[in-house]
């Protein structure tokens, strides 16, 4: 087989031999070339770190030469070139300071519980520090005689 797939429930298909990917909706799109070199080697090692040396001497087949900004600049533009295709981003790529970069691919929220549920736990983190302050306030009350 020549192609990676992001994740068996996935919405993006990655072929390694046309450096295209698709997504469930049927749209491709080509990936450059050191795009496609990039995206193939965060897909092998998914929720791995892909540092900058192995990118250095995978893509550039070098390693003194490419400077830290042109490593950025390709990792931007592999991210651009995939944002076109997906409408819902259940995917990033995650920076690990002076180290490299690790493709993170996140299951889709359930249709049903999804939405009211992230709503739901936003307005708890939010107001987590009043029903502490409450419940502190509420002990103390019931140990006065």
């Amino acid at each position: 087989r020549g192609g990676y797939f992001m994740k068996p429930s996935s919405f993006l298909h990655y072929d390694k031999t046309t450096h295209t990917v698709s997504n469930a909706q049927g749209e491709t799109k080509v990936l450059s070339p050191q795009c496609a070199i990039l995206l193939a080697m965060m897909l092998e090692a998914p929720r791995h770190i892909v540092t900058r040396e192995q990118m250095r001497q995978t893509i550039w087949l070098h390693n003194n030469v490419v400077s830290e900004d042109l490593i950025n600049h390709l990792v931007y533009r592999l991210k651009k070139e995939l944002s076109c295709l997906t409408a819902i981003p259940t995917w990033h790529i995650e920076v690990i300071p002076k180290t490299g970069y690790r493709l993170i691919v996140e299951p889709a929220p359930s249709r049903s519980w999804g939405p009211w549920f992230q709503r739901f736990r936003h307005w708890y983190q939010r107001c987590r520090p009043w029903f502490q302050s409450c419940r502190r306030w509420l002990q103390r009350w019931r140990l006065k005689p």
